[in-house]
């Protein structure tokens, strides 16, 4: 079985680390040579997947195509379809989720909660929206924006030019209420295309600068939260006859959990299934999109700690004191081999196991201070 992936970072690396022991063949096209995918494998094709002769020329090495990211061109996804190719996630999904608008419409009809939101053409736009819904307001770009890249909080009407101008200037926009939420919440959800589905632990995420810097997995959470999310999770996949893994990003506003975005791949949140799941979401995907049943999503622990590894300055990675850090037990280093670090840069993420929850997140934390990158 020959697996195409469109990108090469450390998300494709991580699905090609966890189902090499099944024997399959993968094939990377990233935009970078000896890309984090590309170390490990012989079939790195450096390319831009915006060039259809070029994705035709990848797609007849493969037997499928999955991606890393959501950011590929829907229409190239399309042209690969009319190709015979078989793409996960399809072009139609591609389409629905690259543009925030049209995902916040699609999950409202399906009843999904979701803060209010309405499309900001102009500044009269954003006006109306304020006057409807009061301070303060996000601006969003619609498609393209991630870590906070392509987001404006406006927070007095003196904001509002600044912000349109800044972000006007990446494509369409939208507005979005602030969501005062106690939490911020994560799951992966995995569905088959005979319609198995499975869905991932409730996890809470933590931002730093807009990034998510650590992920804190449970056995032990509020019943409540964790029925709610999951029918939410079961009711996203089963309504897009989705294939694959989807990352689902929600927020706990008292006893509502609104959902906030939807990632058509394996996700950040995810990582530390690795270590704490009988079955990664890294595997479960390439599973799932060759129609496989969907492995084991539970715990095999009490509790995980997912802490990234964001680059502090601008320069050539090199690592430091990871001796250190392999010390304690159950702590696992994940370094994705990116020969260039930069501010807030993903270099890697650090899982701790632990039976006390307290004392998982305290080491984690000072895993992460042992190492510099």
């Amino acid at each position: 079985m020959k697996i195409g992936i469109l990108g090469g970072g450390q998300l494709a690396r991580m699905m090609m680390e966890a189902c090499y022991k099944f024997g399959f063949e993968f094939h990377i096209l990233s935009k970078e040579e000896n890309s984090p995918a590309g170390l490990i494998t012989k079939f790195e094709y450096k390319g831009d997947w915006n060039d259809e002769d070029t994705l035709l020329a990848f797609s007849e090495k493969c037997d499928l195509i999955t991606l890393e990211n959501e950011f590929i061109d829907h229409h190239k996804i399309r042209f690969l379809e009319n190709k015979g190719m078989n793409v996960y996630p399809s072009s139609d999904i591609v389409k629905l989720i690259q543009d925030k608008l049209f995902q916040k419409e699609y999950l409202r009809k399906s009843g999904i909660p979701v803060a209010e939101f309405a499309k900001a053409d102009s500044m009269k736009d954003i006006f109306e929206f304020v006057s409807e819904n009061s301070y303060p307001v996000i601006l969003k770009s619609r498609t393209m924006g991630y870590d906070g890249k392509g987001n404006f909080t406006i927070e007095r009407e003196d904001q509002i030019e600044e912000a349109f101008g800044v972000l006007s200037k990446r494509g369409k926009l939208m507005c979005e209420s602030f969501v005062n939420f106690e939490k911020e919440l994560a799951t992966q959800v995995v569905r088959n295309g005979s319609g198995v589905i499975k869905v991932y632990n409730v996890v809470e995420t933590i931002q730093k600068d807009h990034i998510c810097n650590q992920v804190i997995s449970a056995r032990e959470q509020s019943e409540d939260i964790k029925i709610k999310a999951g029918a939410i999770a079961l009711k996203i996949a089963e309504g897009l006859d989705y294939k694959g893994v989807m990352g689902i990003e929600m927020f706990l506003n008292g006893e509502e959990i609104l959902v906030n975005e939807l990632a058509p791949r394996v996700h950040n949140s995810g990582h530390y299934t690795i270590e704490a799941c009988h079955t990664s979401q890294f595997e479960n995907h390439i599973r799932a999109i060759l129609n496989y049943p969907p492995g084991n999503t539970e715990m095999i622990c009490d509790n995980a700690v997912m802490i990234n590894i964001l680059g502090t300055r601008n320069g050539k990675a090199e690592l430091k004191n990871a001796c250190g850090l392999l010390k304690s037990e159950n702590v696992f280093l994940h370094i994705y081999g990116k020969t260039e670090t930069g501010i807030g840069r993903k270099m890697g993420h650090i899982t701790v196991l632990n039976d006390d929850i307290d004392k998982a997140i305290e080491l984690a934390q000072r895993s992460r201070d042992l190492i510099d990158i």
